[in-house]
């Protein structure tokens, strides 16, 4: 009897502290829902907005490697472990892919009503298809993945950037859906591999918005140059009746005609190495896959790791097989075919796949593999494009006049309507005289000034050619583009969180505009 009633007072004081804890989460929702954030959330770079004193906003944004797929990931127990790599030295620094990143913010239950309700589902992309082929990464997705697939693309390619979710979904439904666009799509080039969204407490997303880089200002332009340079590639395959000789063509086009550039613009896209002739192994890869994939040829880009993070290409030829490429490990003086048509087996000592990759199909074919002759080792000279005026930095004498001017951060920003002196910087155009006169050239010049130190605190001084260009600053603060420029990509490379940059302007004698920025850095 003594141990039944043990027993029973035990129950009993188990129940007690069940009600107990329901009592508690009934009167402070908040404790469940830490609770349940500490228990079940893991990855879902749920980023914070804080706002400041003066009333700007300042996003802290956290770079991540990417999320496991809702498909079953591998048993660990039966994974090899992964061994030390062996990069050769002079492809070692041919690297650059950086992971698709993304800026959630929390926002209240009735802020998310309110978004949902008001706030349109832009196109649906309800009957669109997408053969498994070409497309691989669609098919990696589970139904409400896919759904959520087929919206992003169509918006992307309608050239919507705001809208709300075609179903409920989490931050890790959000997140394999988007790197499955970009990842299957090189031709929407002015889509970055970057997003933002909003979620509620529990994590369900109430609204995306995609992040446009500058092409998209005139987008028929844009289309026409990439089309037409891709098409300069693809001429170069004419007399080429099978994949392979078709491959090969390519390949030997693409490397010719690019060059590898840590610092050129926009180096994540197919735009990069096909219009601007500067890149880096992302920009190699989605070139690669967009010139394949127009010649029917199934080609695919692949996320990963060589010592760095690392992009490359697997292909399928007539033979079915599958076959890894590294077009920017090929380009080099002299180029080679040292990582043309390879095997998983081939690759094993210096490539991992990462991310959604690892569901690629395995590479195994041998029948295109070792074919080539690498050329000569007598180096060549290789063709350089025009490099951008060096940006110039200066303390020369001004006359101030009155600018117009406005404050703003990197990130979220705030722009008051009186224009007046000071702005957190972001664009340019390219001069004779020397002086920065291109938004390209000027992310560039902001780039390699910021990466030139490892200060918490950074300034240093541009000059742009004219008020114009100062306006079209201005405006880019105004419009929140000045992180996808080039502070995201800091970011990345010096392993920083935020950044908040402000920059006072004046105008000199000669016309043009001194630019001062400050920079604080965490």
């Amino acid at each position: 009897m003594r141990i039944v009633e043990k027993l029973l007072y035990g129950i009993g004081g188990l129940l007690a502290l069940i009600l107990l804890f329901i009592a508690l989460c009934s009167r402070n929702p908040d404790i469940a829902v830490k609770i349940g954030e500490r228990l079940g959330k893991t990855d879902e770079n749920m980023e914070d907005v804080e706002e400041d004193p003066v009333g700007s906003y300042a996003i802290k944004t956290t770079v991540t490697q990417g999320e496991q797929p809702a498909a079953e990931s591998p048993d660990p127990e039966d994974e090899e472990e992964e061994k030390p790599l062996d990069i050769p030295k002079k492809v070692a620094a041919l690297t650059g892919y950086i992971p698709v990143k993304s800026t959630g913010t929390e926002v209240s239950q009735a802020k998310a009503d309110e978004i949902l309700e008001t706030l349109g589902k832009g196109k649906t992309g309800d009957g669109l298809t997408f053969d498994e082929e070409f497309y691989p990464y669609y098919a990696m997705l589970n139904e409400t993945q896919k759904a959520l697939y087929r919206q992003i693309y169509a918006n992307a390619d309608d050239m919507q950037k705001n809208f709300s979710p075609v179903t409920d979904i989490t931050a890790n439904d959000l997140k394999n859906a988007f790197t499955a666009v970009v990842s299957d799509h090189p031709e929407l080039f002015w889509v970055d591999t970057a997003y933002k969204y909003k979620y509620v407490p529990l994590g369900q997303v109430a609204d995306i918005t995609l992040v446009f880089n500058i092409t998209a200002n005139d987008i028929e332009g844009s289309k026409s140059k990439f089309e037409d340079a891709a098409k300069q590639i693809m001429d170069q395959t004419y007399g080429s009746y099978t994949d392979y000789d078709k491959e090969r063509e390519a390949h030997d086009a693409l490397i010719q005609s690019v060059q590898y550039d840590a610092n050129a613009p926009m180096n994540q896209s197919a735009y990069s190495a096909l219009v601007y002739g500067r890149t880096v192994c992302a920009g190699y890869a989605r070139a690669l896959q967009y010139v394949l994939m127009q010649l029917d040829i199934p080609c695919y880009y692949v996320m990963g790791y060589a010592g760095q993070n690392h992009a490359w290409n697997i292909v399928k030829l007539e033979d079915g097989q599958y076959y890894n490429v590294d077009s920017t490990w090929d380009d080099t003086n002299p180029n080679t075919y040292d990582y043309f048509n390879c095997s998983d087996a081939d690759y094993a000592g210096n490539h991992v796949r990462r991310d959604l990759s690892i569901y690629l199909p395995a590479c195994r074919g041998n029948r295109y593999s070792g074919l080539e002759v690498n050329p000569s080792q007598t180096p060549v000279t290789p063709v350089t494009p025009p490099t951008p005026p060096p940006a110039t930095t200066t303390t020369t004498t001004t006359t101030t006049t009155t600018p117009p001017t406005g404050t703003a951060t990197a990130g979220g920003t705030t722009v008051p309507d009186n224009n007046t002196a000071n702005i957190t910087v972001q664009t340019v155009r390219g001069s004779e005289e020397g002086y920065i006169g291109d938004i390209y050239d000027y992310y560039i010049a902001c780039f390699q000034e910021m990466m030139a130190t490892d200060d918490d605190n950074v300034s240093f001084d541009l000059i742009i050619t004219d008020k114009d260009l100062w306006d079209d600053i201005y405006k880019a603060y105004g419009d929140g583009d000045v992180q996808d420029g080039f502070i995201e990509r800091y970011l990345v490379e010096k392993h920083r969180n935020s950044c908040v940059m402000s920059v006072t302007a004046q105008e000199r004698e000669d016309g043009s505009w001194l630019l001062s920025h400050t920079a604080e850095v965490n």
